[in-house]
Formats: structure tokens, C-alpha cells, sequence
């Protein structure tokens, strides 16, 4: 019931996601430190990107740890593919649509690991991508990323 309560939270919150002010994007900016990175973060959507610097604001609390900093903008880029609008996602995460496009927002982390490895030239940022989000979930980002 909490999992539902959180879905149905973060949707209505999507549909109120704003532009990034000009302060946090300087902190993206200086967290993220790689042209590379920045420009995946970029190609998020609006709502996806707003998602992450919410993850990055309650990560900041329990952490100062540069990776994870990292790793909390960048969590979502894999959804960077495709457009996922909210009503779709919820029917994705409910299986209520279970086509190739579904499949590929319940892949994404899976994705943003293929999109690291593919186009940042620092090996140490996918490998801690993978270690941290994909083998097991950081505990951090864990508490953070709802």
C-alpha cells in the first residue's frame, strides 16, 4: 500500500514539475563536473530532471559522498529514450501495458548503464552506476529515490 501511495504522490507531483532555476542548475553542474554527464542529464525530460534534483536534495542529507551525488541526478537517464508521459507509467508499473516502450521504462536503470558505458569516457562512473544502482541499491539512494 505504501508503494501505491508513493506512485500515485510522485504523479501528481509530475504534472506540476517546473524548469530548473538557475542556482540549481550551477549545482547540477558542479556535482555532475563532466560535459559528458551533464548532457545525459540534459536529455531527460523536464519532469524526469526535476525528479532527480529532488533525489540529489534528499540525498544531500544523509550524504556529501561525490559519487552518489552523482548517481542521484543520473539515475534516471536510461528513461532519457523515449517520452513517458505519468498516465503510461503508471499503466507500465501496473502491467497494464506491456509493450517493447513498457519494457523499456521498467528497464531504464538497465538502459542508463548501456547509455553511460556508451557515451561518458570515465569508467568509474558506470562501473559505480552499476554497483550502486543495479547489483544492489545503494541504501542511500534506496531512501531517497521516491
Amino acid at each position: 500500500m505504501k508503494e501505491l501511495f508513493l506512485k500515485v504522490r510522485r504523479a501528481v507531483r509530475f504534472l506540476f514539475y517546473k524548469n530548473i532555476s538557475i542556482s540549481d542548475q550551477i549545482k547540477i553542474s558542479k556535482i555532475l563536473n563532466n560535459t559528458q554527464l551533464e548532457q545525459l542529464f540534459w536529455k531527460m525530460s523536464k519532469a524526469d530532471r526535476h525528479h532527480s534534483l529532488e533525489v540529489l536534495q534528499r540525498t544531500i542529507k544523509h550524504t556529501d559522498n561525490d559519487s552518489l551525488l552523482k548517481l542521484s541526478l543520473l539515475h534516471d537517464i536510461g528513461k532519457s529514450i523515449s517520452e513517458y508521459n505519468w498516465l503510461f507509467r503508471i499503466m507500465a508499473e501496473l502491467k497494464f501495458v506491456t509493450n517493447r516502450k513498457a519494457f523499456n521504462y521498467l528497464n531504464h536503470e538497465d538502459i542508463g548503464y548501456d547509455l553511460l558505458k556508451e557515451n561518458v569516457n570515465d569508467p568509474d562512473v558506470s562501473k559505480y552506476y552499476f554497483d550502486n544502482l543495479l547489483t544492489e541499491k545503494n541504501e542511500v539512494l534506496d531512501k531517497t529515490d521516491f
